[in-house]
């Protein structure tokens, strides 16, 4: 009787025990749930990011928009008994992005529409514009940039198509008015020619557009092709108040950026008479899109811009940042943010030795933070203290903006003028692109030896079909404008040499061995040595010129007319996808003085553009990118994983042990050879305690809100990949150590050339700077000889189907996880987190052990 009541009390107590800790183990869980929830919720408050893969060309962003034609809550019921809806109903067109616009490129695709007829704009094709107009109503067609295609593209088009001018009676929905009477020359005062008036946003209505835009300006498409699937896709650059005033997009009125619009009129086979195209004498579409019984078929999408003209208050203090390029998205981002800082934080662009010489200066005034990729050398070092930490993660590629051009003889005639989607390049073909070494970019074609025997250009280099095989198909004077290229020296430039340096076929084609199929380096480039010379700029050193006539004066046209410098990266994107690289070699006798002018863009469907950019230019003017045959003989893409490994393969640099840099040896697989890194550099003892204190908020932003990726002022640009924890740790602790005046103090020695605390700084600033006691850094400062710890990660397998590595040991990649973006938090959660993981780490083991012993208690005899 004893033991059965011993044993029955035992069970009661493992039930109730086990049921009083399942309770509070579902409680305390329910809580650690809530305070989690909450504190995500408090992180992302006022913050928007973007977390989806930027590695997708003419992804859709969060802001894209899609319309379908015939949808009644967009302009109302279209009329069915209209001769065009038949062929326009089943349309849908998508804009890639509406938002937080700037000049830009944006994807505008469509489908189900009627395809253009290869090689010509006779029928159903679309017309693209940018307007603005009023926020309720939408814009008029006066209101819309639009009406001066370049005279290549005019004669692709039917009459007027491309253009303002309206013909009397043509349209029986056009009120022919005197408002569109255009006013008559003196020579015949009697003359009654009708067009649509422009009007800008500041009110001038004019029949002549040029003083506001012209041909080389403008960003109309005059006409875009559908292929035979029904489908299209072009990038439209827009354009802010800063390149188009005359729109006044983003310009700031009544407290917020004025928003306008993109007018999309697709055509179809019908004139606004009504007549078929079939039935007029030359076969081809005429009219306005500004008429407007063609007016009536638009679609249109409201496009919001980034501000533009605003500025941090008066009374900041001033601060100088200078770096390179690769950064200078990032900063233009970031600028307008930190205005509420307190300090206005002005940046140059400047090559990357510039910067490291400034960085140095004992000049008053010189910046003492700049933003590089190599470390200062130890010799220039010498008497400073220079810390580093990285701030920007992206890669050199190689953008491109190619239609097919192709034979009458082509497989698949149907795809001729529609966008090549897929590029593969090796080192010896940019080698070759970058010597002028194809006949099309030398002035002359190439007269003399060995460059007559080389090919015309790229495309008919069998080395370059074997990599593109489509390319066989296109037409034999198909060729690019060059490769657009910067001008200026920079370590961007100086790792795209290394790389072409490490190859062993680049290096022998620099050093005049030909390429396997007899073509050799223009010889203009072999005194330059550019197979072992240490080289950061890309010289065009033939000096060949070119007279097409005895009308053009001595000596013709150079190099440099015909294959110009872009400014930098970011134009020599918005370039290419313009398809217009400045090439100045038409001589206009008529114009005074007479001169070499441009002869425009290139013709639709037959656009070939390369360029050297950047990965942020690239996707901010939709450029696609080529994949490149790395170290390791793969085609690896400019993916963020790709970009990733090849960053993880960098080694420490030589001058400053806490910086790493490319090392084209390194043969990893699935790296991307041209990944970069951007550091920021401090001098921490030339710097004043007030540029100290200034350069470390600039750095906690960096580390924080600076790294939520989006198309918003002070997001972190796409194209930019985000930092790992291991680099936003190394920036918050040199961020930590600039306001530690005890560890300045250690690293400054008394005699340092330490100036005083910046002019520009207000006052009361700086007696606050007295008053105040830094805040202690939340880790130990950096070494000069001490690598920032690396982050263990597992070591990745190669996969079957690629390619297997060079027959010398090869370094294999390391694997590391993009880190998420970080959002700016609006309030201090870390006391929710800690009593999040103070309930979940009660909660978890009583909800294990609660159900364990009620299970126990049942198995016992009761």
């Amino acid at each position: 009787m004893t033991a059965r009541w011993e044993s029955g009390s035992r069970v009661s107590v493992l039930r109730r025990v086990g049921i009083v800790l399942g309770v509070v183990g579902l409680s305390a869980n329910a809580l650690g749930g809530v305070l989690l929830i909450a504190s995500t919720t408090a992180n992302g408050a006022g913050s928007r990011s973007v977390t989806a893969s930027d590695d997708d060309w003419g992804a859709t962003t969060d802001s894209a928009v899609t319309q379908q034609w015939a949808d009644p809550a967009l302009l109302g019921e279209r009329d069915p008994a209209k001769a065009s809806y038949n062929a326009l109903a089943g349309i849908t067109v998508t804009v890639s992005q509406t938002k937080d616009l700037t000049t830009q490129g944006i994807t505008v695709s469509w489908s189900g529409a009627a395809p253009t007829p290869v090689s010509r704009f006779s029928e159903s094709f679309f017309q693209v514009m940018q307007c603005w107009g009023d926020e309720d109503a939408g814009p008029s067609p006066e209101q819309c940039m639009w009406g001066t295609p370049s005279t290549g593209i005019a004669a692709m088009l039917g009459d007027r198509v491309g253009g303002r001018t309206l013909r009397l009676n043509e349209d029986p929905a056009q009120q022919y008015s005197d408002e569109y009477l255009v006013p008559p020359p003196a020579s015949n005062p009697y003359l009654r020619a009708y067009s649509v008036p422009f009007e800008t946003v500041d009110g001038d209505r004019v029949t002549d557009v040029s003083p506001y835009y012209t041909s080389a300006t403008t960003n109309e498409v005059s006409a875009a092709r559908t292929s035979a699937d029904g489908s299209g896709v072009i990038v439209f650059n827009t354009l802010n108040a800063m390149d188009a005033p005359h729109l006044g997009c983003g310009a700031v009125t009544g407290g917020k950026p004025r928003g306008c619009w993109l007018v999309v009129v697709p055509r179809a086979d019908t004139t606004a008479g009504g007549t078929n195209v079939d039935d007029l004498d030359d076969g081809m579409l005429n009219g306005s899109p500004l008429t407007a019984t063609n007016w009536a078929d638009r679609m249109v999408f409201d496009l919001s811009f980034q501000a533009v003209g605003t500025n941090c208050p008066l009374g900041n203090a001033e601060r100088r940042l200078v770096g390179h390029e690769l950064f200078s998205e990032a900063m233009t981002s970031w600028q307008s943010n930190l205005c509420g800082s307190g300090t206005t934080y002005g940046w140059s662009q400047i090559g990357d030795e510039e910067a490291r010489t400034q960085l140095l200066s004992p000049i008053d005034g010189a910046a003492r933070l700049a933003v590089i990729s190599d470390p200062v050398s130890k010799e220039k070092a010498t008497g400073n203290v220079l810390r580093y930490a990285p701030i920007a993660r992206s890669a050199i590629v190689f953008g491109y903006n190619i239609e097919r051009d192709l034979k009458q003889s082509a497989t698949h005639r149907e795809l001729g003028g529609t966008p090549v989607s897929d590029l593969t390049l090796n080192a010896r073909l940019i080698a070759k692109l970058l010597t002028q070494s194809y006949r099309a970019d030398v002035p002359g074609g190439g007269t003399t030896a060995p460059i007559t025997s080389n090919p015309y250009s790229i495309v008919t280099d069998p080395e370059f079909v074997e990599l593109n095989p489509e390319f066989s198909d296109f037409m034999a004077a198909t060729a690019p404008e060059g490769l657009l290229v910067s001008l200026g020296s920079s370590d961007a430039n100086a790792q795209v040499w290394q790389w072409l340096q490490s190859d062993p076929y680049a290096r022998a084609f620099l050093s005049g061995e030909d390429d396997g199929h007899g073509m050799k380096i223009n010889p203009a480039y072999l005194t330059l040595d550019l197979a072992n010379t240490p080289t950061d700029s890309f010289p065009k050193a033939d000096l060949t010129t070119y007279r097409a006539s005895s009308i053009v004066p001595e000596p013709g046209f150079g190099t440099l007319d015909l294959r110009p410098y872009m400014t930098d990266m970011l134009d020599a994107a918005q370039r290419a996808q313009r398809g217009e690289s400045g090439s100045k070699i038409v001589w206009d006798q008529f114009r005074q003085p007479s001169s070499f002018v441009a002869s425009g863009a290139q013709l639709p469907g037959h656009r070939f553009q390369l360029a050297l950019t950047d990965r942020t230019s690239a996707h901010r003017f939709g450029l696609r990118t080529a994949s490149l045959v790395n170290e390791a003989g793969q085609k690896v893409a400019a993916s963020e994983s790709a970009v990733t490994k090849g960053l993880d393969s960098f080694v420490a640099a030589a001058a400053d042990e806490t910086v790493r840099v490319y090392d084209p040896t390194q043969r990893t697989l699935g790296a991307y050879p041209l990944a970069t890194m951007s550091y920021a550099a401090v001098n921490v003892c030339r710097a004043s305690t007030a540029e100290l204190k200034d350069y470390s908020r600039f750095l906690t932003y960096a580390a924080g809100a600076g790294q939520a990726r989006g198309a918003a002022k002070g997001q972190l640009p796409l194209g930019y990949l985000p930092l790992t924890a291991a680099d936003k740790n190394s920036l918050t602790t040199l961020s930590a150590l600039l306001t530690d005046s005890a560890g300045i103090k250690k690293l400054c020695p008394v005699t340092a050339e330490k100036p005083k605390d910046d002019k520009n700084v207000k006052k009361d600033d700086t007696k606050k700077d007295e008053r105040e006691k830094p805040a202690p850094p939340t880790a130990p400062a950096p070494s000069a000889s001490t690598p920032t710890p690396a982050v263990e990660t597992p070591v990745a397998e190669p996969s079957e189907d690629t390619a297997p590595p060079p027959a010398e040991p090869a370094p294999v990649a390391v694997e590391t996880a993009a880190a998420e973006p970080v959002l700016t938090a609006a309030v201090s959660t870390r006391g929710w987190r800690t009593g999040a993981i103070g309930a979940m780490s009660l909660g978890l083991p009583c909800s294990i052990l609660g159900p364990l012993l009620v299970r126990r208690a049942r198995g016992l005899p009761s």
